[in-house]
């Protein structure tokens, strides 16, 4: 099969922590596949608090370019996805008619009664959804703001790299576009996104849409055994997604999802378990790489081990084209 020239294709890139992940997707016979996956391990996490440490630029640069040349990676576009904790995520009601234009100005304004510095500082972007489909009116905004020095610092990044970055996303709209393209489920079911991170873990709720995200540190009662950390976890996301469903009046309990989807970093099957066992509800381990061909044998065997750890590399790479 021949294969479409490298521009045709993107390169969808995600650091979380060390770790650098890449998934590069073309578009052939309008059809999306995943050409190549790879990861590594870098010396300098892309960290907000460091984030005017000059060498830093130097470090992440070098090894992008290290990781994209020795994956062999051919397209030169770029798609990075933004680690939701350095992003702040408004879900804010519309019960009245707005125009386009005025939806802008109404969104900044949303977005000044909420930030600390000053407007200017930050890059806001929205998008609108139906939050009923009965009234054209009942809509919620989706307010996203990021500061402009974090995308400043990713635009100095890249522009040393072998790529052309042309969009940044946020991880968890990039798996929820995963979740949504693999997996069938109706737009009014109750959905329950679980990112398992090495401090915290962040769920999201897709109910009509996106509905809502919290993350929930771990705190000091984090324990170091395997298996009391499973158990802990486990623990952990039942209280918090049975407080989540309560206190948003979805239901009674956590049986009352009807899907639970898990990825992330730190996904052990032990946790899994514990979790299946707790509750009567389907319950998948997020795999990107499903319903999208994978092309290449990859030879990271954490694609194959963990592709649940590749869901915001892949989730930006198909949003980009």
């Amino acid at each position: 099969m021949n294969k479409e020239p490298a521009e045709d294709g993107l390169v969808g890139i995600s650091i979380r922590g060390n770790q650098l992940r890449m998934a590069e997707v073309v578009l052939r016979s309008a059809q999306k596949y995943i050409s190549k996956v790879a990861s590594s391990e870098i010396k300098v996490p892309f960290d907000f608090a460091d984030i005017r440490k000059r060498d830093n630029i130097a470090s992440i640069t070098q090894e992008i370019n290290k990781l994209y040349e020795l994956s062999g990676f051919e397209s030169n576009k770029a798609s990075f996805s933004l680690d939701s904790n350095e992003v702040l995520i408004r879900k804010i009601p519309i019960d009245f008619p707005l125009e386009s234009t005025d939806l802008r100005e109404h969104a900044l304004w949303e977005a000044s009664q909420v930030m600390i510095n000053p407007l200017e500082d930050y890059i806001v972007d929205f998008y609108v959804q139906n939050n009923n489909p009965n009234d054209e009116n009942d809509r919620i905004l989706i307010l996203v703001a990021v500061r402009k020095i974090i995308i400043d610092y990713l635009k100095e990044i890249f522009a040393s790299t072998k790529l052309h970055l042309r969009g940044v996303d946020v991880d968890i709209f990039a798996a929820q576009r995963v979740v949504e393209s693999t997996y069938d489920f109706s737009h009014d079911s109750k959905v329950t996104l679980i990112d398992i991170r090495d401090h915290n873990i962040q769920i999201s709720v897709l109910f009509n849409g996106f509905f809502m995200e919290q993350a929930i540190e771990y705190g000091n009662g984090y324990p170091g055994d395997k298996g009391e950390r499973n158990d802990f976890l486990s623990r952990m996301i039942s209280k918090e997604m049975r407080r989540i469903i309560l206190d948003n009046k979805l239901g009674k309990s956590v049986d009352d999802m009807e899907e639970i989807f898990v990825y992330g970093d730190n996904v052990d099957e032990g946790m899994i378990e514990a979790l299946v066992k707790a509750h009567d509800v389907n319950l998948h381990r997020v795999n990107p790489f499903e319903k999208i061909t994978l092309e290449a044998t990859p030879v990271d065997p954490d694609v194959t081990k963990h592709p649940e750890a590749f869901v915001a590399s892949v989730g930006t790479a198909i949003k980009g084209l």
